[in-house]
């Protein structure tokens, strides 16, 4: 019976945190990445957009100090005034947030203009399209 219980437990402790990642587009700069977007998570009201992305990075990033492979993020995006921010973060050691926990942040960031052909961009038209 524990077995039972403590498999029932886990089944729904790991599909709530399960993401469903989709490729969205790839970079060469940091030695190579691909960006990938949870549309599962997308929520959109009164103008503004909020969407898990995920960077999987090909070769090991550091970053004051702490070594990764994929960094998770939780973005907040103005469709109408092209304005993205970063809610929350977290580094993984492993690629897909596979791996240990390395860091966490969840502070709001300060809004700032999509650039015109960047990786925010994609995540942008992901986010705010109709």
């Amino acid at each position: 019976m524990r077995k039972v219980f403590f498999g029932l437990t886990l089944m729904f402790v790991s599909t709530g945190t399960m993401a469903e990642w989709t490729r969205i587009s790839e970079s060469d700069r940091k030695g190579g990445s691909v960006l990938h977007a949870d549309q599962s998570s997308l929520r959109k009201a009164a103008g503004r957009a909020k969407m898990a992305v995920l960077f999987d990075y090909q070769t090991l990033q550091k970053a004051a100090g702490a070594e990764f492979l994929s960094e998770k993020i939780r973005r907040e995006y103005n469709c109408q005034e092209k304005q993205i921010r970063t809610l929350a973060y977290s580094l993984f050691s492993l690629n897909m947030e596979h791996g240990d926990l390395i860091r966490s942040y969840n502070q709001p960031q300060k809004w700032e203009m999509v650039k015109p052909d960047s990786l925010e961009e994609v995540e942008w038209k992901v986010a705010c399209s109709e």
